[in-house]
């Protein structure tokens, strides 16, 4: 095993943990769905707080859309260890698809609604569009995420701890 990042950086198994950042960008992107599960959990407000944030329940209904892919991915990286034990490592090639599409798709989305109020300003927006971009060329670049890829897809066998007798 070739060591190429500090040791923060892996777990006990010798693998690459995926970054803070990652998990950053999967939380931008399943925004929606922890607004719906904030308004579900407001017993008294919660179509108030959900109008809040989406005025049109379409946008609601796109954004949750949107949110599946990384909720997906999400899942990819918590059960890592039942798929390494499952020898299904190939589900791991899917990741950064699934993030490349989800973020694409909220550009398109956010690109659409700034043309639907004719390019008027706002924050919203502009904010949303700028973290966009900012998460596709994170995913495009990041070498953090590609070597724990590429460390994920191979399958290795479980080390037993021995103990040796000295």
């Amino acid at each position: 095993m070739k060591i190429l990042l500090p040791l923060k950086y892996y777990d006990e198994a010798g693998r690459i943990k995926p970054a803070v950042s990652l998990y950053i960008c999967i939380g931008f992107l399943c925004r929606s769905l922890l607004v719906l599960i904030g308004s579900v959990s407001v017993r008294e407000n919660g179509e108030q707080l959900l109008a809040l944030f989406y005025s049109n329940k379409h946008y609601l209904y796109i954004s949750l859309a949107i949110a599946v892919p990384s909720f997906l991915t999400l899942l990819l990286l918590g059960f890592r260890e039942k798929i390494w034990k499952a020898d299904r490592c190939w589900l791991f090639s899917s990741i950064k698809p699934l993030l490349i599409f989800s973020v694409l798709a909220d550009l398109g989305l956010h690109v659409t609604l700034a043309v639907a109020h004719h390019w008027q300003f706002s924050w919203v927006i502009a904010v949303t569009l700028m973290l966009d971009v900012l998460f596709f060329y994170f995913l495009l670049r990041d070498k953090h995420t590609q070597m724990m890829l590429t460390d994920w897809k191979d399958n290795l066998p479980e080390t037993s701890t021995a103990k040796t007798v000295i």
